[in-house]
């Protein structure tokens, strides 16, 4: 049987876009230019999707180079794929298993520094002899980013990070320069769900990705799944959405509970209403 996947709204597919190089910050532009051809890390998530823009139309030919595993969700990797080839990228997949890694599979606080560091290595060995570039923001230098450190040490260029770009203007060159969604949620790894001290296995991550998956068919974007030990799993619904399930009486809380018990989240509770990121940082 064929099932269709009706996209979440930031995420359907994308008009042709209006290009507007003349748009983007001059310092961007020549940095860029300085890479005629170069290799981009892209997640599918608006910062690298908008470096991968930004670097098409300041001239550069781009490979899209995308990690896979059980850490990322295959239809984000589908989307990845989908996006970039209609941009006239070339798209290549490296793939990873982070629970091989002894920190990670520990649920260690560091496991992005070593998810990171062990992603990136692969992605420059794939990436050689061309530049690798990460779309790292001027925000995440200030924020809680233990994957940071990995890139330093890497010497993985950050051109947006490097212009001084936030994501607010991100947001805002991606929609002035033509680019779909420019007001995309971040969707971290799957490893984020997880509490710190918790063991991922293969298993689990596989039906998180299903659940949240089943959630963004009902249309949520603004949205975690999180597990912790010794507690219910928990869905966290952000600000966009909150009104989507309140009030409780209304039926709507009952059909997220149904597709949370499809996958083995019967118990979960619902939050709605604060922010979805860092939780487990806070």
């Amino acid at each position: 049987m064929t099932t269709t996947h009706t996209p979440r709204p930031d995420t359907a597919p994308d008009a042709r876009p209006d290009a507007r190089p003349d748009v983007l910050p001059h310092i961007l532009r020549d940095m860029l230019a300085a890479m005629p051809e170069l290799a981009v890390a892209l997640s599918g998530g608006l910062d690298s999707r908008f470096l991968t823009h930004a670097a098409l139309l300041a001239g550069c030919r781009v490979t899209a180079l995308h990690v896979t595993g059980p850490h990322m969700p295959p239809r984000e990797t589908a989307e990845a794929r989908r996006w970039a080839t209609s941009r006239g990228a070339a798209f290549i997949t490296v793939a990873l298993d982070p629970l091989t890694i002894p920190a990670i599979a520990a649920g260690d606080r560091d496991r992005c520094y070593h998810c990171k560091h062990a992603a990136f290595t692969a992605l420059l060995a794939q990436a050689a002899p061309l530049p690798l570039c990460d779309g790292t923001n001027a925000d995440d230098l200030t924020a809680h980013r233990p994957g940071l450190r990995a890139l330093r040490e890497l010497a993985v260029r950050s051109p947006l990070a490097e212009a001084g770009l936030s994501k607010a203007d991100i947001r805002a060159l991606a929609a002035r320069t033509g680019m779909d969604r420019p007001d995309q949620a971040a969707r971290p790894c799957l490893l984020t769900r997880l509490a710190y001290g918790m063991r991922p296995d293969a298993a689990t991550l596989a039906r998180l990705a299903a659940a949240e998956g089943a959630l963004e068919d009902l249309g949520l974007w603004d949205f975690r799944l999180r597990l912790a030990p010794d507690a219910p799993p928990r869905l966290q619904i952000g600000p966009a959405h909150a009104e989507r399930v309140e009030p409780a009486g209304d039926g709507r809380r009952d059909d997220l509970l149904r597709v949370l018990a499809r996958h083995g989240f019967g118990d979960a509770a619902i939050d709605t209403g604060g922010p979805v990121s860092g939780y487990f940082d806070r």
